[in-house]
């Protein structure tokens, strides 16, 4: 297999099994999670999903990397009915706050361009990482559609910069970037939107070799972009595999299912798919067709570099 497929792999079912990890702890303190399961490290049931099933947070990126597969280039009216068509399922399962708001606005009839609701949770985040794949060629590229998908629904300058940070950190590692050059780039973008939000990446960066209760304690956990964001940063560098990238975050409490779907695709993105376990490749809700997406948006990339080159 072509090794860029392969990270285009990783990085999607990355998310979707760090999600699925994430899930059954999500809202639950750091504390409460050691003593409910020790550590997770394999899927849990819910009482709303079973073990293996992911969250919105999947969901949404699926969406996004549908919509990329249909429009090659990023078409945020094709994203917007996609969402919009989403919704009644989306008001059924635990969907943010956010992302339900902007929903009801599309239903309503507003634009894309107006139906972004000005708070600074981490739904654009959490999804964006199709975008950091596609078009890694060109970073500013990435920047641009990742500040478009997420005022579709987040139009917060603090929850763009975290979608901003994210897709242009897959690129980066994508384009061979080393730890060092990939957080340059990420803190020079993210800045321009939010600079707590960048001050606390780079922190992420700073305290790495600190474990999870420290990270916790000085990044925090909450549903917030400037929490969230960090966190699976902090997962990221602090970990030298996927494995311990995606379990960190898992078991690092609040928002478990988003600061562990990004440390999955960061480190999916990485590592590749074929150093995520096998165990939960296997386990994991419908991987073939996560395959099949991530290797439609592989030849999606390879197709826009024939056409550009």
């Amino acid at each position: 297999m072509d090794s860029l497929k392969d990270l285009f792999r990783g990085c999607i079912l990355g998310t979707a099994i760090g999600d699925a990890l994430g899930m059954p702890t999500e809202g639950l303190k750091l504390d409460e999670i050691k003593r409910i399961y020790g550590y997770v490290d394999d899927f849990y049931p819910s009482p709303d999903l079973k073990a293996g099933e992911w969250t919105d947070d999947t969901e949404q990126m699926i969406l996004l990397a549908e919509s990329i597969i249909d429009r090659v280039y990023f078409d945020p009216d094709d994203f917007a009915d996609k969402l919009r068509n989403w919704a009644e399922r989306a008001f059924r399962i635990r969907t943010g706050p956010t992302t339900r708001q902007a929903l009801r606005n599309l239903i309503a009839g507003m634009q894309w361009d107006k139906a972004g609701v000005d708070s600074a949770t981490c739904g654009a985040s959490m999804r964006v990482a199709p975008v950091g794949l596609v078009y890694h060629f060109s970073i500013n590229l990435v920047e641009k559609y990742a500040v478009i998908s997420s005022s579709i629904t987040h139009k917060n300058s603090s929850a763009i910069g975290g979608a901003v940070a994210v897709a242009v950190a897959v690129a980066c590692i994508l384009s061979d970037f080393n730890e060092d050059e990939m957080l340059e780039e990420v803190l020079k973008r993210t800045r321009t939107f939010d600079p707590l939000l960048a001050d606390k990446i780079e922190y992420s960066m700073e305290i790495r070799d600190e474990g999870l209760d420290y990270a916790v304690e000085k990044l925090g956990n909450s549903i917030m972009t400037w929490d969230v964001v960090p966190m699976s940063f902090y997962c990221y560098f602090s970990s030298k595999d996927f494995y311990s990238s995606v379990t960190k975050g898992a078991n690092a409490g609040g928002d478990t299912d988003s600061i562990s779907a990004i440390a999955g695709a960061l480190s999916g993105a990485k590592y590749g798919f074929k150093a995520i376990p096998e165990k939960w490749v296997g386990a994991v809700k419908d991987s073939s067709y996560l395959l099949n997406i991530a290797d439609m948006l592989y030849d999606t990339h390879v197709n826009i570099v024939k056409i550009t080159t």
